[in-house]
C-alpha cells in the first residue's frame, strides 16, 4: 500500500518511489543572458550621442554661470568697498583673476585683495565656434572683446562693455557685458545664436 501524501523536501521519496524536487528558480541559461545584454548594448549605444552632447552643454552652461557668477562678485565688491575692482582674462593659460584696484595702477600689488586665479572646465577654452557673434559682431582671435583683456568696475557699478566667448566641443557661449548696469546677457550658439538670459 502506497500513501498518497509525502513531505516537499529535497531528496525525500514520493509516490511511486520518485524523488521530490523543490520548485525552486533553476537560473538563468546563456543564451537569456546574451540576449539580455545584446539588448543593454543597444540601448546604450542609441542613449551615448545625446548624452554626450548633453554633457557638454552642461559643462559649458556651468562654465558660464561659473563666470557671470564672478562678474557679479566683482560688481558687487567695487560698490560696497567703494574701489575700482577688475577682471583680468589670460585667454592664453584658460584663467582669469580679479582684484580690488585701490589705487588704480591696473594692477594687483600687494595689500590689494584678489580673487582666483580661476581656471576654466576641461574641455571649456577661451574662443568661439560662430563666424560672427551675436548681432553679427566680430569676434575676437583670443575670445576677449575687453580692451586689453579687462573688464573694469567702478565704485557706482557701471564698467567698459565687452564679450568673453566659451566653447565646447560642439557649441560656444557669449557672456555681453553691458556698461552702464553691469548686466551680462548670455547667449548660446549652436547652429545660429540665441539668447538664454
Amino acid at each position: 500500500m502506497h500513501c498518497k501524501c509525502y513531505f516537499k523536501r529535497y531528496g525525500e521519496v514520493g509516490p511511486h518511489n520518485q524523488q521530490v524536487a523543490l520548485g525552486l528558480c533553476t537560473g538563468v541559461t546563456l543564451a537569456e543572458l546574451l540576449v539580455t545584454l545584446a539588448i543593454l548594448c543597444i540601448l546604450a549605444a542609441i542613449a551615448l550621442p545625446g548624452l554626450s552632447a548633453f554633457s557638454s552643454r552642461k559643462s559649458i552652461i556651468h562654465q558660464a554661470d561659473e563666470m557671470v557668477g564672478c562678474i557679479h562678485q566683482v560688481r558687487e565688491n567695487a560698490m560696497r568697498e567703494g574701489i575700482y575692482w577688475k577682471i583680468i582674462f589670460k585667454p592664453e593659460n584658460q584663467q582669469w583673476y580679479c582684484f580690488g584696484d585701490a589705487n588704480r595702477n591696473g594692477k594687483c600689488d600687494s595689500g590689494e585683495t584678489q580673487l582666483g586665479p580661476y581656471k576654466s572646465l576641461p574641455g571649456i577654452t577661451f574662443g568661439c565656434h560662430a563666424p560672427k557673434g551675436p548681432n553679427n559682431s566680430a569676434i575676437p582671435s583670443d575670445g576677449v572683446s575687453f580692451d586689453d583683456n579687462r573688464l573694469s568696475f567702478s565704485p557706482l557699478g557701471g564698467c567698459n562693455a565687452g564679450t568673453v566667448y566659451l566653447s565646447s566641443i560642439d557649441r560656444s557661449m557669449a557672456l555681453r557685458v553691458l556698461p552702464a548696469s553691469g548686466t551680462v546677457l548670455i547667449y548660446e550658439w549652436i547652429s545660429s545664436w540665441r539668447m538664454l538670459r
